[in-house]
């Protein structure tokens, strides 16, 4: 790694760290948004008040935790797919990977929820086979003459899986009990407001163990077209589908940060793996936490979804990345 390269990421850490400690700073009471810089001392403070402590420990802390491992994992998984599938426009939430791992979890919980709450391990477990599920559907149908991806056909076997999906959702949502299904359809719309410390934990350590295995192929990413890519391909989208399943089954369908922060960490750094794997991690739990508390603040006490955000965001993404396809396929 140059000197140039750590600088950056020695940046972009200091600037992610400083994101979460406004994220977790900043609140709203009684409708107004307050910014608390000296919360760190709540719990040095034994005259504090208990209900700020826990508001900060069972709040505050575990979303803004949740909103770097999520966005850490989607910004990875993002640019894996685009790496394996040599496509820009690949990203989780796109190629219906996000709606496959969606819905997996409904199902389960709308079939079976008493086992969502027993077992930490079911809902990451159920997203990731629907999530590989998906993937493996996308990448059949988007196969042309002699095996080889096409832009076009991989973003409308993206478009189907997606449709299709949303709309065993839909049928979901409205054939089961809704008491089951009231924090689903919130989580639907992508946000970090349900965070259970247990499952953030187990979600972390395996966000942490995908990613390492991702960076100790990135030398084999980047030869891809020497290698056995079909094996390749096989692992790395696997790797990618469980990152995003572990998004979706902490976060629900968040979409475009796999999309916009690969684009990011390829202007600073080039395409190499080695060095855009650390910048799109970071990129993406630094967008991820500013997203949710914007989400958070601009209509306190009401809350957006932060899909919402990062979907305004990444469609005009999705719209110059295409344009500049679809010219580059002219010339």
């Amino acid at each position: 790694m140059s000197a140039r390269d750590l600088a950056r990421l020695v940046a972009l850490l200091a600037l992610t760290a400083g994101a979460a400690w406004a994220a977790i700073a900043f609140g709203s009471r009684d409708g107004a948004v307050i910014f608390d810089p000296s919360w760190p001392l709540t719990f040095r403070d034994p005259s504090g008040s208990t209900l700020l402590t826990a508001g900060l420990l069972q709040l505050r802390i575990p979303r803004v935790l949740a909103g770097l491992v999520v966005g850490a994992g989607l910004a990875t998984a993002g640019l894996v797919l685009q790496g394996i599938t040599r496509n820009p426009l690949a990203d989780p939430y796109l190629l219906g990977v996000s709606g496959g791992a969606g819905l997996a979890v409904v199902s389960l919980q709308a079939i079976v929820p008493e086992l969502v709450g027993l077992q930490w391990w079911a809902v990451p477990l159920v997203a990731f086979v629907g999530a590989a599920l998906a993937m493996i559907v996308v990448l059949q149908m988007a196969r042309g003459s002699g095996g080889r991806l096409s832009l076009f056909s991989l973003i409308l076997a993206g478009v189907v899986i997606n449709a299709l999906c949303a709309a065993l959702i839909s049928f979901l949502l409205a054939r089961f009990d809704p008491h089951h299904l009231r924090i689903t359809s919130t989580w639907l719309y992508g946000g970090l407001g349900f965070t259970e410390v247990s499952h953030l934990a187990a979600v972390a350590v395996i966000t942490a163990g995908t990613w390492i295995a991702v960076r100790a192929w990135a030398h084999r990413l980047n030869a891809f077209a020497l290698v056995d890519a079909e094996r390749l391909m096989v692992r790395a989208a696997l790797l990618s589908s469980l990152l995003a399943a572990l998004g979706v089954s902490l976060a629900g369908l968040l979409g475009y940060v796999g999309l916009i922060v690969p684009h990011a960490a390829r202007l600073l750094v080039g395409s190499d793996f080695r060095r855009t794997l650390s910048l799109s991690a970071l990129g993406g739990a630094l967008l991820l936490v500013i997203a949710d508390a914007a989400a958070r603040l601009m209509l306190a006490p009401e809350e957006l979804p932060v899909g919402v955000l990062t979907a305004l965001v990444g469609c005009p993404v999705l719209l110059w990345q295409l344009r500049r396809q679809l010219r580059e396929g002219s010339s």
